[in-house]
């Protein structure tokens, strides 16, 4: 009788690939635009800033999240989740809502002067997390489509 065991590993490969770089980005990205939009928001417009704050940090916090399941293999150990399926409907999905709430950080800048450059800086992360996120999008994508391999996860 043969048992399998599922074993965690750690997969530095997925860190210096093409997602593994774009999720740190998009964490990156994710970080600095709070920081600016926390700077900027003096001004009315709270439920622009509150938007834009859950887009930003749900994005980093996944972001996050989904580096540990690929760092540390655990994809492989989850079966019953079609993982590459499931990130591509999450940046497919928080790509237009980064699009949405860049647009309306940009409504926001000339609500008064105070924080203006700091809203500025928050829109324009918005708009890098869009490119971002859209293109981890089309990543999961191709992946889905079977058009490339989905991020190795065994150690090499």
């Amino acid at each position: 009788m043969s048992s399998q065991t599922a074993t965690v590993s750690v997969n530095t490969d997925y860190l210096k690939s093409r997602p593994g770089i774009f999720r740190i980005f998009e964490a990156v990205i994710g970080l600095c635009g709070i920081i600016c939009e926390t700077q900027g928001a003096y001004c009315g417009y709270w439920s622009m800033y509150s938007f834009y704050n859950f887009v930003v940090v749900t994005t980093l916090i996944l972001a996050v999240i989904i580096l540990i399941i690929y760092f540390l293999g655990v994809d492989k150990l989850c079966t019953f989740i079609n993982c590459p399926l499931s990130i591509f409907i999450n940046d497919l999905i928080f790509a237009i809502l980064y699009l949405i709430a860049a647009i309306l950080m940009f409504v926001t800048i000339g609500a008064c002067k105070t924080g203006q450059v700091a809203r500025i800086f928050a829109a324009l992360f918005g708009v890098c997390g869009t490119v971002v996120v859209g293109l981890l999008a089309l990543d999961g994508y191709n992946v889905f489509r079977g058009n490339q391999s989905a991020p190795k996860s065994d150690p090499a």
